[in-house]
């Protein structure tokens, strides 16, 4: 399965000082500071399977410090020199993009819910970038965390996609291990969590989680640091914008919304060494009653609708269900009553208003004053807009994500190389290539005048369903996988044409492509269109008729092939009649 792993990585102003209007990230990495994005990128070395795409968004605070980000994570990168196809991804890049698909007819404010700014957004910008590049599974990271696990890749993708207990495997959640390889948090109880013990239904939950066989079983909690995700889930449910903290959970009811059950490998773990956090705890506390109250409400707030399923807060106990009930105000009140004295004993007369603060907040200000479930839906129909138009402009989208390929590859000296060769190299390709074995030189010079050398970037559409520019093509090397699309938009892939295989060999009769064609790796072709082939059929009676059997007996090959396959089916499907 086409995979991204998917790394975001936040930035802030120097010495983290942060500003209003700045977004707020538990530990962003200060332009001054030390960073552990290279810890991650380095432990990523240990990964015997290296047959996925990374991407870094980079993340910043506030627009101000984008270009130094962008060159302090560049340096990283440069530094890390990994054997992976790796990509960054800015917020010029989303800008580019976002114009593009308002040119495309979008709404600006369709594509506003794209944002590179804010925990909920960034996830949706990680799902956006793996579906630019055909992903069919994406691999959501953490830039705070270490691979120790040779065999995590495999792992991850294990269950993914697959169906058990009678459900299909959309999304799969691993845990983290602590410093001391532990999976619980690593926090001390204090007297101010005497109401609020999240940790404490925290652990009740992974004891009966993580702890607990079969391997793989529906979970109530995630953890965006380590979520693995199926591009039919990815394609259908976004993360919700309007909430600020806690985005892995809330997008794990989201999904149940829509009918999809999230899943927790207790074998799939990452090393989570988050830096100490730069916020007050009032402050920490405030997101986390704003995001509490918001889920609570949107739970509340859910009336029957079409192919979506209602949730209740007894869905996700212990946690976060323990949080999202009746109770939930009452926790704010007192746990806020506690932190205020805890603040004011240690003479912190400001930290001690701002948990008074917190209690008016609950009330007034963080109870959402729209309808969240209405809202959300909203969102999930741009979402999906915005998908199927990516699907249908890849190609352009595509190109724009390249412009930050950081990858040591050969493709722009391939593309180079194809861009300015001779008439002879041309000849040169034709003559190696095997249907043209029985040509004379001469004809394969006048065939020449009539063939041209193109090369496409993997993932890289060749045609589409629709295009009336038939062509006969010939793969010189790489592979061109045909695909259909079904009713949800998903590819489903028939065939996989590569080296020395042809494409193309009805376009004589045909009109348009019903299939598409895209490049599984980079591509080089010889191509021949179809008007040239039709004038020189009639032109050239003899080098027509010859080129006419090329084509027939390719096409012959394919077909027998073909009823080959269902003959062998056929009989497989008798003998387990026979045997049953």
């Amino acid at each position: 399965m086409r995979t991204t792993v998917v790394i975001p990585t936040y930035w802030s102003r120097n010495d983290n000082v942060w500003e209003t209007g700045d977004a707020v990230y538990d530990h962003p990495t200060a332009l001054n500071g030390n960073d552990t994005l290279g810890r991650t990128l380095e432990s990523m070395k240990i990964l015997k399977n290296k047959k996925f795409k990374l991407v870094i968004p980079i993340c910043p605070t506030c627009k101000e410090i984008e270009e130094e980000s962008e060159k302090r994570v560049r340096e990283i990168v440069e530094k890390a020199e990994l054997n992976v196809e790796t990509y960054i991804f800015t917020a010029q890049n989303l800008r580019t993009i976002q114009d593009i698909l308002v040119d495309q007819g979008l709404s600006r404010k369709d594509v506003d819910i794209l944002d590179i700014h804010g925990y909920s957004n960034v996830r949706n910008i990680c799902l956006f970038v793996s579906h630019i590049l055909s992903s069919e599974v994406t691999v959501l990271i953490d830039d705070d965390e270490i691979f120790e696990n040779p065999d995590f890749i495999d792992m991850s993708k294990e269950y993914i996609g697959k169906r058990i207990y009678g459900k299909n495997v959309y999304g799969v959640a691993g845990y983290y291990l602590n410093k001391y390889d532990e999976f619980y948090d690593d926090v001390d109880m204090v007297p101010w969590m005497t109401y609020w013990d999240r940790f404490g239904s925290k652990t009740k939950a992974f004891d009966k989680i993580i702890s607990c066989d079969p391997r793989i079983k529906m979970t109530p909690f995630a953890f965006g640091g380590l979520m693995v995700i199926h591009k039919n889930l990815f394609k259908t449910v976004p993360f919700d914008p309007d909430v600020t903290r806690g985005e892995d959970i809330d997008f794990l009811i989201n999904s149940k919304m829509y009918g999809f059950d999230f899943f927790l490998d207790n074998k799939l773990n990452i090393k989570h060494l988050p830096p100490k956090k730069n916020h007050p705890i009032w402050k920490r506390f405030r997101e986390d009653i704003y995001r509490f109250l918001y889920e609570q409400a949107k739970i509340k707030s859910q009336y029957e609708v079409n192919n979506m399923t209602m949730v209740k807060a007894q869905n996700f106990e212990p946690y976060p269900g323990d949080f999202l009930t009746d109770d939930l105000e009452d926790k704010i009140f007192k746990t806020n009553i506690l932190l205020a004295l805890d603040y004011l004993s240690d003479g912190d007369v400001a930290g001690c208003k701002e948990s008074i603060k917190n209690i008016y907040l609950s009330k007034y200000e963080a109870i959402p004053k729209d309808d969240p479930f209405t809202a959300y839906r909203r969102v999930q129909k741009v979402w999906v807009k915005i998908i199927e138009l990516t699907s249908q402009q890849r190609t352009i989208i595509r190109r724009e994500m390249e412009t930050n390929n950081l990858s040591h590859s050969l493709r722009a000296i391939e593309d180079i190389e194809i861009s300015s060769l001779s008439k002879s190299e041309i000849i040169e390709r034709m003559k190696k290539f095997s249907d043209f074995n029985d040509l004379t030189d001469q004809e394969i010079e006048l065939l020449s005048h009539i063939t041209t050398v193109r090369g496409y970037k993997k993932d890289e559409f060749v045609f589409q369903i629709g295009d009336t520019n038939l062509e006969f093509m010939m793969i010189i090397k790489g592979c061109v996988r045909i695909s259909k699309y079904n009713d949800s938009n998903e590819e489903i892939t028939l065939a996989s044409i590569c080296s020395n295989g042809v494409i193309g060999e009805t376009s004589l009769i045909k009109e348009k492509y019903n299939v598409v064609g895209i490049a599984d790796e980079f591509t080089e072709m010889l191509v021949m269109k179809k008007g040239d082939l039709e004038k020189l059929i009639e032109t050239d009676s003899k080098l027509g008729v010859k080129m006419l059997y090329i084509i027939l007996e390719r096409l012959y090959y394919k077909l027998n092939k073909t009823n080959l396959l269902y003959r062998e089916k056929m009989m497989q499907d008798e003998s387990l009649i026979d045997m049953s």
